[in-house]
Parts: structure tokens; C-alpha cells; sequence
């Protein structure tokens, strides 16, 4: 067992996604005995970056199950913990905002495709492992920046125009995965509510439950 922290990006990628998925039993990032990755704050953010902005040619060979536990076991903090990269003043703010204009790619080129067109808040319709990953993407990515953070607004600006594109998207999951963040920030990040307003007026809703999601998510009433 052991922190591993000098693997090359395709080291890492293998690490992260070549797991067999189990049918029965805990992940493999559950494992008592595992490794598990620990690069300096710099490094994670250049790795998570270069993922997500190339994701659809880096991650061709996998499966969507083997995407799905690979993500949760990378930037879930309920699985792998709070991980600093995001708010670790050592990474210049450009680099930590970079990652948000990434993340927008990697929901249009990765996620957007694999998700089948159910929504995540219907527990009985919430599709398979990938599209819950997407869901919660906003409840489990460490991503804010630290409320004393000189360069703060730099990320959070950058966040916020992640989230506008992936509501662009032609996704019923990238939408609402957009939409329960959007709804989580809402209360602390005015420009929130304009972002849903303009989402509701275009008409772009890619299913008619995401009207009634969004409007929820505009006043921060959803879970």
C-alpha cells in the first residue's frame, strides 16, 4: 500500500481507469491494501486538465463502468477525501481555472455521449453508473476555491462559465448535473440565478422535468 506520486499522465491513466470493474463488492479504491494516487497540487491539476480537456481520445479504450468508478475514484470526496488541488494557493489561479474550461469539454466530448437520457433525481430512472457520476458531479468535485483566496474570482468566473456551457448542452444529464450545481451555489453566487434565467428562456430544456428542476434549482430548493 502505498501513495503513489511520480507516475507519468499515462501511468496515471492506467491507474485510474484500468481497473476491472467487480460485479460483487467495494471498488478497488476501497481496498485496505491499495495504492492510491498523491501527486503535488500542481502536478494533480496539470493531470486533471490534460484528462478532461483530451478526454475522448484518452479514455477511448475504456469502458463507461470503468469511466464511472475511475472518476469517482479520482475527485469524489466521499471516496478518496477532500483533495486540495483546487484551492492550494501553490497552483497559479490561471492553471486551477483551466480545469473548470476543461471540465466543459470533457461533459460535451465524454460524458454528454455515454449518459443515457434519464434524469439522476429520479431514483428509479437514474440510469447507469456514469450517468450518477454526472449528476453528482458539483456534490463531489473539490472545486471551490478558498473564500480567502487574492485570486478567487478568477476560478469561480471560470467555474461559472463551465457550468452556462454545459447547460448548452443537448444532454437531459449534463443539463441537470449543471442545473444541481448551479442550484447548490445559487445562494452564495448571484450570477447563478442568471444563468438558470437565460437556460429557461431559451427553451432548450432537454426534457420537460428539467423546467420544473430548474426553477427549483433558481430559489436553491433541491438535494
Amino acid at each position: 500500500m502505498a501513495a503513489l506520486r511520480d507516475l507519468t499522465f499515462e501511468q496515471f491513466v492506467e491507474f485510474q481507469f484500468g481497473h476491472a470493474v467487480r460485479m460483487h463488492g467495494n471498488p478497488w479504491y476501497f481496498d485496505v491494501d491499495g495504492d492510491w494516487w498523491e501527486p503535488e497540487p500542481r502536478t494533480g491539476i496539470a493531470y486533471l486538465t490534460r484528462l478532461f480537456a483530451n478526454g475522448s481520445d484518452v479514455l477511448q479504450w475504456f469502458s463507461d463502468a470503468q469511466i464511472a468508478e475511475g472518476l469517482t475514484g479520482l475527485v469524489n470526496t466521499m471516496a478518496v477525501g477532500d483533495q486540495p488541488w483546487m484551492r492550494d494557493p501553490v497552483t497559479p489561479a490561471d492553471e486551477r481555472a483551466a480545469v473548470w474550461h476543461a471540465i466543459a469539454a470533457f461533459f460535451r466530448d465524454v460524458l454528454a455521449p455515454r449518459c443515457a437520457p434519464v434524469l439522476g433525481q429520479n431514483a428509479k430512472e437514474g440510469g447507469p453508473p456514469i450517468n450518477g457520476v454526472t449528476y453528482m458531479w458539483w456534490e463531489s468535485f473539490p472545486g471551490f476555491a478558498s473564500p480567502d483566496d487574492p485570486e478567487r474570482a478568477l476560478v469561480d468566473d471560470a467555474e461559472l462559465a463551465c457550468l452556462a456551457q454545459i447547460l448548452g448542452l443537448d444532454s437531459a444529464a449534463c443539463q441537470e448535473a449543471a442545473l444541481h450545481g448551479l442550484g447548490h451555489w445559487v445562494r452564495r453566487e448571484p450570477r447563478c440565478a442568471g444563468i438558470i434565467d437565460a437556460y429557461l428562456e431559451s427553451g432548450t430544456a432537454a426534457l420537460p422535468e428539467l423546467v420544473t428542476y430548474a426553477e427549483a434549482a433558481r430559489c436553491g430548493c433541491i438535494l
